[in-house]
């Protein structure tokens, strides 16, 4: 199929008609790389930045390339086409006792979308990124042809496609490495904790006796509430789950006509749900309930209306965490904004290339999309820069070049890595062209 169709980000900020081809083989696919000048590859289309599309650039759609390859039953390893679920690569390897323990919030998001974010899960502490996981795989490039990438082989373009968001070429096939499955449930409990820095606190305490970790907290509230939430610490056990596989309930990219979250809908609803967690503790949740918080509640995402949301994601050193809350709580303040979202995990690694990876906190928050929002991200750019935090390319379609460069240790290194391998730019997308390499 070759058309010109509408593409957006996923939180509906940024929008272009262009061109788009899905090939059916991989014949076609290598035919359709070589004739277009600048391509780009799109899985489920469900990241927030601009990362799958662009002025002048053919999106090449890889979901009809969703065959698992092989299955080491010695090793556990699994090799898969890019267009592979993550959901369903979950349900095949948990028929084997096995699982990966680096999966995204939603099941069909593919396995080519997580290593061009080098995407994390709940509790990246404890799983680390989706790269932690990767083996090897095979890339196409129009200038190169296909290379076997691994930590042996074409080690510099291994890291580089990892978090380089599609600009390296097209992936055909990875392996990745799975671990034995731990139990058949997942038992939840949520602790409550009065404060942001609390939840911290407790996040720390708790690392080492948990199998994930992470929080939710209202960031509408304020002074010695600002923050209050509570932190869920999640265990595998074998155990009947109380809470079954979620199915979805609309298309996760649809949109109401209206708006819902304005300022009182969202007091009501966190309240509400603040409530009724602590009231249904603990529970016991099915592998894939526990694997994809976002499954099944799209209704959140649709009750932003056509405008569509924003968030915001950084993870911030553990040493400047205390400041950068009295920070966040006064630029909330100011911004006079519904915070529908906010988020902490613990994360550990070091950052490389444009990868979100760095010991510290990270801070989820989501705020509709508006001119107040763009204020409220703008302070919050200055917050990153200011507390030494990083940023993450996949959940911001309005990240600039001076931002990037100034908050990712190795942004020149990238930049310059990227342009002597794909010297002649075959690959573009409008997030390249706003972050400048």
């Amino acid at each position: 199929m070759n058309n010109a169709i509408s593409l957006s980000s996923f939180d509906a900020t940024e929008r272009i008609s262009t061109r788009a081809l899905r090939p059916e083989t991989y014949r076609h696919l290598l035919e359709h790389v070589s004739t277009e000048k600048v391509a780009i590859a799109r899985g489920a289309g469900l990241s927030y930045s601009a990362a799958s599309f662009g002025s002048g650039v053919v999106s090449i759609d890889v979901t009809r390339f969703d065959r698992i390859l092989s299955y080491d039953k010695a090793t556990g390893s699994v090799e898969v086409e890019p267009g592979v679920r993550v959901g369903r690569l979950m349900e095949f390897l948990a028929q084997r006792g096995r699982y990966l323990p680096a999966l995204p919030g939603y099941p069909t998001i593919t396995v080519g979308g997580c290593i061009g974010f080098d995407i994390h899960g709940k509790s990246q502490f404890h799983s680390g990124n989706f790269g932690r996981w990767l083996q090897e795989f095979e890339l196409h490039h129009k200038d190169h042809g296909r290379l076997t990438c691994s930590q042996t082989r074409e080690a510099e373009l291994f890291q580089l496609t990892q978090g380089g968001a599609g600009l390296t070429g097209i992936i055909t096939k990875a392996k990745l490495r799975t671990l034995p499955l731990p139990g058949t449930a997942v038992e939840v409990q949520a602790l409550p904790v009065k404060d942001l820095r609390e939840a911290a606190d407790v996040l720390r305490a708790q690392a080492n006796d948990a199998d994930c970790l992470y929080s939710w907290n209202d960031l509408n509230l304020r002074g010695t509430r600002f923050g209050r939430g509570l932190v869920f610490s999640e265990r595998f056990v074998d155990a009947q789950p109380q809470q079954q596989a979620p199915r979805a309930t609309l298309d996760l990219r649809a949109r109401l006509p209206f708006r819902v979250w304005n300022g009182a809908a969202t007091t009501a609803a966190l309240a509400a749900f603040y409530h009724m967690q602590l009231r249904s503790q603990p529970q016991l949740l099915s592998l894939e309930a526990a694997a994809f918080p976002i499954y099944g509640k799209e209704y959140y995402y649709a009750a932003f209306g056509r405008s569509g949301f924003r968030e915001y994601q950084l993870i911030v050193p553990f040493e400047h965490w205390s400041g950068f809350i009295t920070s966040l709580e006064q630029q909330i303040e100011r911004a006079r904004i519904p915070v529908t979202l906010g988020s902490l995990k613990l994360f550990h690694g070091e950052s490389e290339n444009l990868r979100f990876c760095m010991d510290g906190i990270c801070l989820a928050l989501d705020v509709p999309a508006s001119r107040r929002a763009s204020a409220l991200f703008e302070e919050l750019d200055k917050l990153a820069i200011q507390f030494g935090a990083l940023v993450n390319l996949s959940k911001d379609s309005r990240l600039t070049a001076e931002l990037c460069q100034q908050v990712f240790p190795e942004y020149d290194s990238f930049r310059v890595a990227l342009a002597r391998f794909d010297a002649k730019r075959r690959y573009q997308s409008r997030l390249r062209t706003q972050v400048g390499v």
